[in-house]
């Protein structure tokens, strides 16, 4: 009998999250390709590839908002038995609270685990490609993404960047000028490019001068940048913390660390992906003492609405300890787990309340 009624549960809770999982996809699409329309009509940049690149970022867009679905689905799964007197006659039978509560979590660890794997292991990397076709047909050919980093053709000239470390951080530059016939007038490779006071600069310069029978190297500290290198060029090499994989962003983080750079903005993202399955399994949690305790007598359409606001709450807490955790330097991993465990900490006090009620 037992088993039967976990299935029958966790069928439940299943179903309304597929059902939440729509209404919540169909609310993405619509607003991400209002949020692209800006964008249309930029270098090569259509409404096709719009819609293409709406698509592919759906999946990683979908998962950053799991704690939110998986929420809505057990209210809604919940509240579906609840009002047919289905969670009351499983009582009355003998059929506990914390039965219940086993039975939710049992299903929610299933659905946990399927978009902990899909949101890891396939959104990133489809999120990352559709940034990049995005940002190259913007760059209408000036800007090309390889394995071995990301070239530019600005004029007659040639770049090659190894990493983009941020907007005003460039590694492994290397130059290549050219003359109006096409010939190779001068090569330079730069340890890094930076941008101080609004100009842009080479560091640990190597030149290479190419002339008709021989060529000349010379080494320099320091050279000023002579091409202009806009936004759009940039953001071909800049990778969101949210479209890298686990893997890539530990490896990320280990690469800021040896340059000596700042990688709070990295480590929180890191941490806020590992805590990601707890936040999701709090939200659940959370909704077992939402529907049979202190919103028992309200109607779906209101319990649905205190869902929403408590997984706004939980994003906008989770994105202010985001900003403090830059600018003001809180431990990372702190401002991560904070938030799963301040929900976990309410979904227990109204549990406790629940049980002895």
């Amino acid at each position: 009998m037992i088993k039967i009624l976990d299935r029958y549960i966790a069928k439940t809770i299943m179903l309304a999250t597929g059902m939440a999982a729509l209404v919540i996809t169909s609310l993405l699409l619509i607003m991400s390709l209002l949020a692209e329309a800006k964008s249309i009509g930029e270098g090569d940049y259509g409404f096709g590839q719009a819609v293409i690149y709406v698509l592919m970022k759906l999946p990683n867009d979908l998962y950053h908002f799991s704690p939110l679905l998986v929420l809505l689905g057990s209210i809604v799964g919940l509240s579906i038995m609840s009002s047919y007197r289905e969670l009351a006659v499983m009582r009355a039978s003998g059929f506990s609270i914390r039965q219940i509560i086993k039975s939710v979590l049992a299903a929610a660890l299933v659905l946990i685990l399927f978009l902990s794997l899909a949101g890891e292991w396939i959104a990133p990397g489809l999120s990352y490609k559709a940034v990049m076709r995005k940002e190259n047909a913007k760059n209408a050919g000036q800007a090309v993404v390889t394995a071995s980093g990301i070239w530019f053709h600005i004029d007659d000239n040639f770049i090659h960047v190894q990493r983009v470390v941020g907007r005003q951080l460039l590694n492994g530059v290397t130059w290549y000028q050219f003359d109006n016939d096409h010939r190779l007038q001068a090569a330079y490779f730069a340890k890094s490019l930076t941008l101080q006071d609004n100009e842009w600069r080479m560091h640990d310069v190597v030149k290479t001068s190419f002339y008709t029978n021989r060529t000349k190297s010379q080494v320099f500290t320091e050279l000023p940048w002579e091409l202009k290198l806009n936004s759009n060029l940039l953001n071909v090499g800049l990778v969101d913390p949210n479209e890298m994989s686990l893997s890539k962003l530990i490896k990320f983080i280990r690469y800021l660390k040896q340059n000596g750079l700042q990688a709070n903005e990295y480590q929180f993202t890191l941490w806020q992906r590992v805590f990601q399955p707890l936040a999701s399994l709090v939200m659940i949690f959370l909704a077992i003492p939402f529907v049979l305790g202190a919103l028992s007598t309200s109607t779906m359409g209101w319990r649905i609405v205190v869902g929403i606001l408590a997984g706004f709450a939980f994003f906008i807490l989770n994105a202010m300890l985001g900003q403090l955790c830059v600018v003001y330097q809180i431990p990372a991993l702190f401002a991560a787990f904070l938030p799963p465990l301040l929900f976990a900490a309410l979904g227990v006090l109204l549990l406790k309340k629940l049980i002895r009620h």
